[in-house]
């Protein structure tokens, strides 16, 4: 008699998970498909867009693609607005210190004539005496320099003329932004205004909420505040201290003028005596007195005259290094103040972005 091999006994479990797999997968594929058939058939409740008078009806999607596109569009201004403000900072700030170094000469005379050699001398002897203050040397490099070319008030028109960018930049965005908000939502408009009741978007009042952050008057107070924050009133302080460690490149040629003094002026006062007036009578001491004061004036300026000869190059370059110094710093510190404004002005409106479509996320 002939027996049929039936199958193993470890097959027929196996076949059947085999076929339960399949099954599960099969219905986790219906699932699928059936929730995205729904969705597109319900994709949920209409989102009501207000503008002005104009309402549009777009879908929930439409809605978080337009919150999305909104808060693209002003990061966009942002960064278009930061590279104008360094672009305005960094051209500004070039043609006021090219007319700083323009003006440096103009100190080297003085530096290297009598009368700014006395007068040095004067208040070096007035500070030793406690009766006057010290810098001297720094608050004369200020009014050659500086007061010459205006830099305080320049400094003001630098910084009047970034807020008016900053309010330009604003407005474009802001003008640029609300156009392709109502060019996407012009196929949506609704016939009636919805019933009263209707939640909607309120873009019209999101864009009051955006002129805000743009108006002159919160430009003002953001750029005012945020330059003090970063001492950009201390520009003229740094320029001193600067002049002062830049003066002191021909203290070397000071000393030996001082050194030299002693010799040259006994010297030359006593030969002007002797070769310019009589040994006797009542004009002899005037006469004498007169022609060593002329000898002494007439060492001082060989004396200054040599001194610029070996050190009015390095002088002048020490105080275009400060200049240059002041330039980098002073320019870090403008551009920081501003980067504070565009932080906290573009944040404000990020923030009312969010704040007008956040019900979509609640729904």
């Amino acid at each position: 008699m002939t027996t049929t091999a039936s199958p193993p006994v470890t097959a027929v479990p196996v076949i059947r998970l085999l076929g339960l797999m399949v099954g599960v997968a099969a219905l986790c594929l219906v699932l699928v498909q059936r929730e995205a058939w729904q969705a597109a058939r319900d994709p949920g409740a209409p989102v009501v867009v207000r503008v002005g008078d104009d309402h549009y009806q777009v879908s929930p999607r439409r809605a978080e693609e337009l919150a999305l596109l909104s808060a693209l569009r002003f990061a966009e201004g942002e960064e278009a607005a930061r590279e104008a403000i360094a672009s305005h900072l960094d051209q500004s700030l070039d043609r006021l210190f090219a007319d700083l170094s323009a003006r440096l000469p103009a100190f080297a005379d003085w530096y290297y004539s009598l009368g700014g050699e006395y007068a040095r001398l004067s208040m070096w002897a007035l500070e030793k005496a406690s009766l006057a203050d010290e810098g001297f040397v720094a608050r004369r490099a200020e009014a050659l320099i500086f007061e010459a070319a205006d830099f305080e008030n320049r400094l003001e028109i630098l910084r009047v003329q970034a807020d008016a960018r900053l309010l330009r930049a604003a407005r474009e965005t802001r003008e640029h932004w609300l156009a392709e908000m109502l060019d996407l939502l012009d196929a949506d408009r609704m016939p009636v205004a919805p019933l009263p009741d209707t939640e909607t978007l309120a873009l019209d009042e999101l864009t009051q909420q955006l002129t805000g952050y743009g108006s002159p008057e919160f430009i003002a107070r953001m750029s005012l505040s945020s330059a003090a924050a970063v001492g950009i009133a201390a520009g003229p302080l740094i320029w001193r201290a600067a002049s002062r460690r830049a003066a002191a490149t021909s203290g070397r040629a000071v000393a030996a003028r001082g050194a030299g003094r002693g010799a040259a002026r006994a010297g030359t006062a006593a030969a002007g005596g002797a070769t310019l007036c009589a040994p006797s009578g009542p004009g002899a001491l005037a006469c004498a007195l007169v022609a060593g004061a002329a000898g002494w004036l007439a060492t001082d300026w060989a004396l200054l005259r040599l001194d610029e000869a070996l050190n009015r190059d390095e002088l002048e370059a020490a105080l275009q290094q400060s200049l240059d110094d002041m330039r980098e710093e002073l320019g870090k510190s403008l551009l920081a103040a501003y980067d504070r404004v565009l932080d906290e002005q573009y944040g404000a409106m990020q923030t009312d972005i969010q704040r007008t479509f956040r019900p979509l996320a609640q729904r």
